[in-house]
C-alpha cells in the first residue's frame, strides 16, 4: 500500500494533528513521570535524612550512656584501689610493728643469753682460778 497522506490533504493534516497529539500525550505522560519520580526522590531523601538524623540521636544517647557508665566504673573502681591502697598501707604497718616488736624480743633475748653465758664464763673461771689456787697451795706445800 501506498502512503495515504500523501494522496490526501485532510488524512495528511489528520495525521500530522493526530502525530502532535501523540507527541503532546507522550511529553505529558513523562512530565507526570518526572514529576512522581521527583516526588519519590524527594520523599525517600527526606526519609533518608530522617533516619540519619534518628541515628545520630540514637548514637549520642548510647555514648552518653556509655560515658556515664565508664564514669561509675572508674569511680567505684577508684574507691575500691583507694579502700585496697589504705588497707595495705594498715598492713605494712602493722607488720613492720611486728618486725620492730619482734627484733627488740629478739635483741633482748640474745642480751639476757650473752649476759648469762658471760656469767657462766665468770663463774667457771672463779671455779678455776679457786681450783688452780688449791692445786698451787698444794704443790707448794
Amino acid at each position: 500500500m501506498s502512503d495515504v497522506s500523501g494522496t490526501h490533504p485532510s488524512l495528511a493534516a489528520n495525521k500530522a494533528a493526530m502525530e502532535k497529539r501523540q507527541a503532546f500525550e507522550l511529553r505529558k505522560l513523562g512530565d507526570s513521570f518526572e514529576k512522581e519520580l521527583t516526588e519519590v526522590r524527594e520523599k525517600n531523601d527526606k526519609e533518608i535524612s530522617k533516619i540519619k538524623k534518628d541515628y545520630e540521636v540514637q548514637i549520642g544517647k548510647e555514648k552518653n550512656e556509655s560515658e556515664i557508665r565508664l564514669t561509675q566504673v572508674r569511680q567505684r573502681y577508684g574507691k575500691t584501689i583507694e579502700e585496697e591502697t589504705k588497707r595495705f598501707e594498715q598492713l605494712l604497718k602493722d607488720l613492720k610493728e611486728s618486725n620492730s616488736a619482734r627484733f627488740e624480743e629478739t635483741k633482748m633475748s640474745h642480751e639476757q643469753q650473752a649476759t648469762n653465758q658471760e656469767l657462766k664464763h665468770r663463774e667457771y673461771l672463779e671455779r678455776a682460778r679457786i681450783k688452780f689456787e688449791e692445786e698451787k697451795a698444794k704443790v707448794g706445800a
